[in-house]
């Protein structure tokens, strides 16, 4: 289940890196297992508005 979520989210939505930044760096953080830097993004949706249910 965690899985189809993470792949929804992940092909769903069009992710940019945040602010002015132009890439994600991906660096490890060698005192333990979270990243140097903090993951920051956003999310937009790939679709146009009208193709999403509303409830």
């Amino acid at each position: 289940m965690t899985t189809m979520f993470l792949a929804r989210i992940v092909q769903g939505y069009i992710w940019e890196a945040l602010g002015n930044e132009g890439t994600i760096e991906f660096v490890e953080n060698h005192d333990d297992i979270c990243m140097a830097k903090p993951l920051m993004a956003t999310a937009k949706p790939r679709l146009p508005l009208y193709m999403y249910p509303t409830y």
